[in-house]
């Protein structure tokens, strides 16, 4: 499968602008911006960030999670597919996976274990919108896989803070 622009390796983690989407919950957040006034990083503060790669089969999803987390200064891009996401690891690992559960082919949970084996340190969130993922889930727990769940629709208060929740325990 040919990655889109927006996914592409050599965008270099940029991801389409898409405006938020009432299907992610209201927008209670406020974005946080750094100390310029046009609210956009400097350099420095560009090579602290971390890397993100968001998942979902639906990429306009995975795109407005990815604009989303870009608000709040994380360096992240919006996958549509595990094989992509996974080669994006291999070429640049990621701190950080975000991945809807159910997808074509690989579920997200083998994607987050596919991608441990690449990145052992990189932290998994699972979002989903079905109840029956639990079960995956609880499957992999046994297996020593831990994943955090956040359920669909994500509300962006609730994804930054599970994201900076992640962030903190490094």
């Amino acid at each position: 499968m040919q990655p889109t622009p927006a996914t592409h390796p050599m965008n270099d983690w940029q991801a389409v602008s898409v405006p938020q989407l009432p299907f992610l919950g209201s927008p209670k957040w406020q974005p946080h911006f750094s100390s310029k006034e046009d609210g956009r990083p400097d350099r420095e503060e560009m090579k602290d960030r971390r890397k993100i790669i968001v998942i979902d089969d639906e990429i306009l999803i995975a795109e407005t999670v990815v604009e989303i987390l870009k608000e709040e200064g994380f360096h992240a891009i919006a996958i549509s597919s595990a094989d992509d996401a996974i080669e994006m690891a291999r070429t640049a690992p990621p701190d950080l996976v975000l991945s809807d559960v159910v997808m074509p082919g690989m579920t997200g949970v083998e994607i987050g274990i596919r991608i441990r084996e690449i990145a052992p340190q990189c932290k998994v969130i699972l979002f989903s919108g079905q109840a029956a993922t639990m079960d995956l889930v609880e499957k992999a727990r046994r297996q020593g896989h831990k994943f955090e769940i956040l359920a669909k629709p994500i509300r962006p208060e609730a994804l930054i803070g599970v994201v900076r929740r992640q962030f903190s325990q490094a």
